[in-house]
């Protein structure tokens, strides 16, 4: 097994990267390979930093540089279309969700086995 050994950045370091790819639409790998860092390493800082304060000062820089943001801002009747289309999104995901929970609740019935964890149940000994 190769060990790769830990590196670690500091925090001007991430605001620099999290700053570059907020500021731009490359995607996280662009941006991660530009700065040497891990897809993953960096991704997780995005995911991380939407709470943490380094994620704050970035977003305090993209804000500033308003003429290179990611998303322009949505006239009303695009707005209005976002919505439309992001509530049929949610109705189809509803409807999913409700028909995987009808199966597995068949299934269980059908079949006589417990699919849905039970709380407090104890693991099997296999």
């Amino acid at each position: 097994m190769v060990r790769r050994e830990r590196k670690f950045y500091t925090a001007e370091f991430k605001e620099r990267a999290l700053a570059a790819y907020h500021n731009s639409d490359e995607s996280v790998s662009k941006i991660a390979q530009r700065f040497g860092i891990g897809r993953d390493t960096f991704s997780s800082w995005v995911y991380r930093g939407r709470s943490s304060s380094i994620s704050k000062k970035s977003a305090t820089l993209s804000q500033s540089n308003s003429t290179s943001m990611k998303k322009e801002a949505l006239s009303p009747d695009a707005m209005s279309e976002r919505i439309k289309t992001l509530e049929r999104e949610l109705s189809l995901e509803k409807m999913r969700s409700e028909s995987l929970s009808k199966m597995i609740e068949i299934a269980e019935r059908e079949l006589q086995i417990d699919i849905r964890k039970k709380t407090g149940a104890k693991p099997s000994l296999r």
